[in-house]
């Protein structure tokens, strides 16, 4: 028997495991929501090293999603996320068919190293994180996952042997000081209402980014060990933060598109924060490839990121002052 919950991965950029997965669902059950996603509810800031507390990097957050659900987008498709605990490790695969079958949105904490094939941490490193399930085969022995690899976030087939074993190694079971759940059940509202995508709530947040990004440093961060394995972990920690900055670009070409369709920008105001947007997306995308191939130099990277982030902070202001 194959059920499938027919959710479709939120591919066009990455956030983060967690916001994926609830704009997949979203997405699916009402695609107006794909708006919200491209909404500039987000900061930046500096984070510190999972292995390495004195190693820190810049990267992205998106707001009130963790502090402040009441005023996230998505309140109005998800009515709460429940935590949840498994009865027991010989149990798992039964109680996840079951919530499967009743319509339940599941995601499951798991160890990334033993978990999809072409992934970063794939046989590499241990990363933990939640996956979202989207359906299963029970003659095949398999389960369908909406998760990312290196090739993008699309919907992969799980053995359940490989899902037993990243689930026993997930931090939920191998850390005895972690509060996490083994899952989370995204609990919908009956009725989903349209997104509306509202031009005093960008230029809202255009003003914030403007004057947060007057104020941002990464003064003491990216500051990469000479040692050849720290500096390849470093270099990993360093481009995982990038790779989720030049994600939001995307996402801030997106919400310019949307923008413009919805004509809550003219054309030629649309016009000229495309070149500016540009020149940003394309500088953090030269950074990120810095990153990817090693041709790293500290003090040359901090330099074109100090730029970036005032072509950011030029581009949210004209923004502003053009609505």
């Amino acid at each position: 028997m194959k059920l499938s919950m027919k959710r479709k991965p939120f591919n066009e950029f990455w956030m983060n495991c967690m916001l994926n997965q609830a704009f997949s669902i979203a997405v699916s059950e009402e695609p107006s929501y794909r708006d919200a996603a491209y909404l500039n509810i987000y900061r930046y800031y500096p984070w510190e090293a999972a292995t390495d507390k004195d190693f820190s990097y810049p990267t992205i957050d998106t707001l009130y999603y963790m502090d402040d659900p009441a005023r996230f987008p998505l309140s109005q498709v998800i009515r709460y996320i429940e935590p949840g605990h498994f009865r027991s490790k010989e149990t798992v695969l039964e109680e996840i068919r079951a919530m499967l079958t009743g319509g339940r949105n599941l995601s499951v904490n798991v160890d990334l190293y033993d978990w999809l094939p072409g992934s970063m941490a794939w046989k590499k490193f241990h990363w933990y994180h939640y996956s979202l399930f989207n359906g299963y085969d029970k003659e095949r022995g398999v389960f369908y996952v909406i998760d990312d690899t290196l090739a993008g976030y699309e919907e992969h087939e799980v053995p359940e042997e490989r899902l037993l074993k990243a689930y026993g190694n997930s931090e939920y079971n191998v850390n005895p000081d972690y509060l996490g759940p083994a899952f989370y059940v995204y609990n919908l509202h009956e009725k989903v209402p349209p997104y509306e995508l509202k031009l005093a709530e960008v230029v809202e947040n255009a003003e914030r980014l403007a004057r947060e990004l007057g104020e941002f440093s990464i003064e003491g961060m990216w500051n990469v060990d000479s040692d050849p394995e720290k500096k390849q972990a470093h270099l990993t920690y360093g481009l995982v933060g990038v790779n989720i900055i030049c994600n939001r670009q995307i996402a801030n070409m997106s919400l310019l598109r949307s923008m413009r369709e919805k004509r809550l920008i003219g054309e030629t105001l649309y016009e000229s924060l495309s070149s500016q947007l540009g020149a940003v997306r394309d500088g953090w995308d030269q950074v990120k490839d810095r990153f990817v191939t090693g041709d790293f130099e500290r003090g040359r990277e901090l330099a074109l990121a100090d730029d970036l982030f005032a072509k950011e902070k030029a581009f949210w202001t004209t923004l502003v002052a053009g609505a």
